[in-house]
């Protein structure tokens, strides 16, 4: 049993100023909720990590996960310091080709890059974004003041500049969803996730480029690390997997099914048109059974369920259709279980998943990165929350990469696609004009 945490009350609080604060201090994290949506209450932010791993391109990595602690077991005296997290990180796509690689590797990927990366907090600020207050949350009291000092001091806003940008051509995705979909007619596979790749050439700090981003675009499962590179910066609004431990609840949110939003007075039209558009309802459909599927290798028997099947979401410039499958896990199961059963995500893969992820590999024209694995943190609790890693840029020194694609199936139109890729990007091109102007 864990010691009780210690909390501060320290007032009103804006995030961003909480990160200008930090900003500089060595694995610098934010956890950025939109402040609107239950999902995105919270907003957490943390620096000065007191332990980390890594597991590195090459090596297995699923065992390496039961040092986070998933157990769902610590009981915490105040539901702050139950939700704030203890640990924060995240898993590279990579990583499904690490160790076991599910076919033939084709694309260059580099043995030195990590493929895992987590880091503990001894200390984390809290903001519940619903009231505008904001706790730190420690260990002990020390660790409690020494963040609490630290984000009194004033921060000046970060600096940066992107200058070439590069993309993969349009003729070229065109020529991948055409091959995925004669895969597709042969039977090979029923749906392959099909991404492009932007790449910017960059000086300054990629903090810059995150508070850009999330000016333009509120999610409920914003996320940077700063803790070596790649620098991670994602936008993401997907849930992958909320678990509470063993023979608790484990929960997917799939998303599947995209059309750009014209505004909130439109919202409920567009959302009719989404669920009854049959290209985006199969694609989701294929989806939400694979979910199923992966829940089912370590749900107790009869516990999956489809719960809120076809909502559909609103954000700043898209709305998606998104359904929550959720179980009960078996006693005996583990992290490493968790993630071997439904790791890559499935949203983000395809169907069957291990044909799905061979037809990327051959298809797509870099290796992905972290770019659609996990992002999120083990509370303090003991639970588990990943977000996928969509609408994610990655920070290697001198050089900024971002991906952005879509489901491909045979009724898919390739012009529909390239258009779906780049609607999907504006976030991050738009944040590297505003940063150039």
């Amino acid at each position: 049993m864990r010691s009780p945490s210690v909390v501060h009350d320290v007032g009103p609080r804006d995030a961003e100023r909480v990160a200008l604060a930090l900003r500089g201090r060595p694995g610098l994290a934010w956890l950025d909720g939109d402040g609107r949506s239950e999902a995105g209450r919270w907003s957490f932010l943390a620096c000065d990590p007191v332990e980390r791993f890594e597991v590195r391109f090459g090596e297995p990595w699923l065992d390496a996960l039961g040092r986070l602690g998933v157990d769902g077991a610590h009981a915490e005296p105040s539901s702050v310091a139950a939700i704030a997290p203890r640990w924060i990180g995240w898993i590279a796509y990579d990583a499904a080709w690490s160790h076991d690689a599910p076919g033939p590797r084709r694309l260059r990927r580099e043995r030195a890059r990590p493929v895992v990366r987590w880091l503990r907090y001894d200390a984390v600020v809290a903001l519940d974004g619903s009231c505008g207050r904001a706790w730190v949350v420690g260990d002990d009291e020390a660790a409690a003041a020494r963040l609490h000092h630290a984000i009194e001091r004033p921060g000046e806003p970060p600096r940066a500049r992107a200058n070439a940008l590069h993309v993969t051509p349009a003729s070229e995705h065109r020529s991948a969803v055409a091959a995925a979909r004669e895969a597709i007619a042969r039977g090979d596979v029923y749906q392959v996730n099909l991404a492009r790749c932007w790449r910017a050439s960059f000086e300054g700090e990629a903090l810059a480029v995150f508070l850009t981003m999330r000016r333009a675009s509120p999610v409920p499962l914003g996320f940077f690390l700063d803790a070596g590179p790649p620098v991670v910066l994602g936008r993401s609004m997907e849930c992958f997997l909320r678990w509470e431990g063993p023979g608790r609840r484990l929960e997917t949110r799939p998303i599947k099914g995209t059309v750009a939003r014209a505004g909130p007075l439109d919202d409920a039209r567009i959302a009719e048109q989404l669920r009854a558009d049959p290209k985006e309802r199969a694609e989701h459909v294929m989806i939400v059974d694979m979910a199923r599927n992966d829940l089912g290798r370590v749900a107790e028997t009869g516990t999956v369920r489809v719960e809120r099947p076809l909502e559909v979401e609103p954000y700043a410039r898209l709305s998606h259709m998104v359904s929550t499958v959720a179980c009960v896990t078996r006693r005996e199961v583990r992290a490493a279980d968790v993630m071997a059963a439904t790791f890559p995500p499935a949203s983000v893969t395809g169907a069957p998943k291990r044909a799905a992820i061979q037809h990327i590999e051959a298809l797509e024209p870099v290796a992905r990165g972290v770019y659609c694995g996990a992002l999120g943190m083990v509370t303090r609790a003991g639970v588990l929350h990943l977000a996928v890693a969509i609408r994610t840029a990655q920070c290697f020194g001198d050089e900024l990469v971002y991906h952005a694609g879509g489901g491909i199936v045979f009724d898919s139109d390739p012009d529909r696609e390239i258009a779906e890729t780049e609607l999907k990007a504006r976030v991050f091109l738009d944040a590297l004009a505003t940063l150039s102007s």
